[in-house]
């Protein structure tokens, strides 16, 4: 049984496999200030990508999508707004993406939800 925080890490390595062989290149894993994280923040050409990765081992609490809430939403918003301040990067364009785990045995489905929110 793995952790929570071993189990969101393993989530992100899922996600950014995923993601990396379909182009997108790792800017920042793991962003966090005092107000919360953002899991991956990753470069697709000239556009800035703000990942949330949700894992679940099962469906008995929902799909993972489904924990990405409005308050979650708004959070990352912020931290996003907060990153592009801080860091200054370059880019033209910026969007939330959400990227749900649902790990079962050997395999794990993915479902990858561009400019979720």
């Amino acid at each position: 049984m793995l952790s929570k925080k071993r189990a969101g890490d393993h989530g992100e390595d899922i996600a950014l496999q995923y993601l990396s062989r379909r182009g997108y290149e790792l800017v920042e894993r793991n962003y966090r200030t005092r107000y919360g994280e953002i899991d991956l923040i990753l470069r697709q050409n000239a556009t800035l990508v703000f990942v949330e990765v949700k894992l679940r081992r099962g469906a008995g609490f929902g799909d993972p999508i489904e924990a990405v809430t409005p308050r979650k939403q708004e959070s990352i918003r912020r931290l996003a707004e907060q990153y592009i301040a801080e860091v200054q990067p370059s880019f033209d364009e910026a969007r939330f993406d959400v990227v749900g785990v649902l790990a079962g045995g050997k395999t794990s489905r993915i479902q990858h939800i561009k400019d979720a929110f």
